[in-house]
């Protein structure tokens, strides 16, 4: 079984083998909420029995976006509703093949049969059809913080486009946790959607966490390690941000996988179309 770390009460990290992608099990009144379940047919099947041992039960799971690697699940784990944001439903509806495209051939056919099985959080005040399109205007107003529906604990969603459309970063305010999805992560540069022909949806999405990690203890990424410096996190993004959307070179580690360097070349080229004036 892989490591399963406990980094805040009632709060279990999973770490995939494969670029360090996070699962996360959030825990109250018996009951367990899988958040992102990834990734090797092992390993998802490890989340339930995390789960039995913990002497839970899995009520739901949450998706933070519509990514391929984010929308997976298990035969072990039960049929329950597994939440995400009207718009990552709703292209899932739309655009099933394409989106599970990058699956094929790598994991087993009943797998790829239960991903991307969501169903809209009934508590979203953002409906699919408002969610902008591309290009992303610079005055968009994001929706408000919304709940999810669970009596486990209280659990709050906070909605953006930043990294993909319908976008969320999960809140545990009991805890002082934040589940960032795919932003502010040790390993991984700030990673826009490459459709996007600028970064003004990213700047959006990531001014629009700026205040829920202020208040946070705890930051668990989609990739790479939990911190209890989220503002770290932050600041490490805004300043590669702030020096490309200037034309300078930033001095970042991460830039040291080659596969990040990659990345870096495409926001550099995004940053080039953002213009002088981004949002924030």
């Amino acid at each position: 079984m892989r490591a399963v770390v406990e980094v805040a009460p009632g709060i279990v990290v999973m770490t995939s083998r494969r670029y360090a992608t996070t699962s996360t099990l959030v825990m109250g009144r018996g009951e367990a909420l899988v958040v992102d379940p990834s990734w090797d047919p092992d390993e998802l099947g490890d989340v339930s029995d995390v789960i039995a041992a913990a002497g839970a039960s899995c009520a739901a799971g949450l998706a933070t976006h519509e990514h391929y690697d984010h929308v997976l699940w298990h035969p072990s784990l039960p049929d329950v509703p597994r939440w995400a944001t009207p718009w990552s439903v709703d292209h899932w509806r739309t655009s099933r093949d394409e989106l599970l495209a990058p699956l094929k051939g790598d994991l087993p056919e009943v797998l790829i049969d239960l991903a991307g099985r969501l169903t809209p959080c009934p508590t979203a005040p953002r409906s699919a059809a408002a969610v902008p399109g591309v290009p992303y205007p610079r005055d968009t107003v994001l929706p408000p913080e919304y709940h999810l529906p669970w009596i486990g604990r209280d659990v709050i969603l906070h909605e953006h486009d930043a990294h993909a459309r319908g976008h969320v970063a999960v809140e545990i305010p009991d805890a002082g946790v934040l589940l960032a999805g795919d932003m502010l992560s040790d390993i991984e540069l700030p990673y826009p959607d490459p459709a996007e022909p600028d970064l003004v949806a990213y700047l959006v999405g990531l001014e629009r966490l700026v205040s829920v990690v202020g208040r946070s203890t705890m930051l668990i990424p989609g990739h790479g390690s939990p911190t209890s410096e989220p503002m770290a996190r932050l600041d490490a993004d805004r300043a590669y941000l702030e020096a490309i959307l200037a034309g300078r070179d930033p001095d970042d580690p991460r830039r040291a996988d080659p596969w990040m360097e990659q990345l870096h070349e495409a926001n550099v080229r995004q940053a080039r179309a953002t213009g002088p004036s981004p949002p924030g």
